[in-house]
């Protein structure tokens, strides 16, 4: 009996792995649409979905951060901390020749006040820049990395970018914001 049960059950199984190997004879063949036009008949409907907004946050990802940039102004307002008393700023308005250069490999040129900076830059994906000087104000950086400055929020547009950077520390709140056109 127990030799009938396997000999079944061998069989079965032969069965059903024969039939799923010839499913794809099975397979329906498109048929020809009434008229002779075999394109979709819904080839016409348009989506009910609207497309995302191509700006996501403050970057705008149709428009790239890549290409040179004049600069428009460089303000830094310091707040007080613990060895200082009240708010300072300082505002540098661009010239002429200053610019932002930023390339599609992560490089960054900045030419301001006669100083000619060298930085590596990141976009993150919460949208901040993160720029790494390698020269700062004309004079090189000791020790990659020691030189970061975080940028959030960026603000991006075809004509313009926005770069803010606020850094709090026991010597107290340093705003900086960039603004550049093109």
């Amino acid at each position: 009996m127990k030799k009938i049960i396997i000999i079944l059950f061998i069989a079965c199984l032969s069965a059903a792995l024969f039939t799923s190997c010839s499913k794809d004879e099975l397979a329906p063949t498109p048929q020809p649409i009434k008229g002779g036009n075999n394109e979709s008949p819904a080839k016409d409907n348009v989506s009910p979905v609207t497309p995302p907004d191509p700006i996501q946050g403050h970057i705008n990802t149709a428009v790239t951060l890549a290409g040179q940039w004049k600069l428009v102004k460089d303000s830094v307002t310091y707040a007080s901390g613990n060895n200082q008393t009240g708010v300072s700023s300082d505002v540098y308005k661009g010239k002429a020749a200053d610019y932002f250069e930023f390339t599609s490999d992560g490089k960054l040129y900045i030419q301001e006040n006669g100083a000619i900076d060298t930085a590596n830059y990141t976009i993150n994906t919460d949208n901040s820049l993160i720029v790494n000087y390698l020269v700062y104000n004309g004079v090189p950086v000791n020790s990659y990395g020691s030189n970061i400055v975080n940028f959030h929020p960026v603000n991006l547009t075809g004509t313009s970018v926005t770069l803010t950077s606020l850094v709090v520390s026991p010597g107290g709140i340093q705003n900086r914001i960039i603004d550049l056109r093109r």
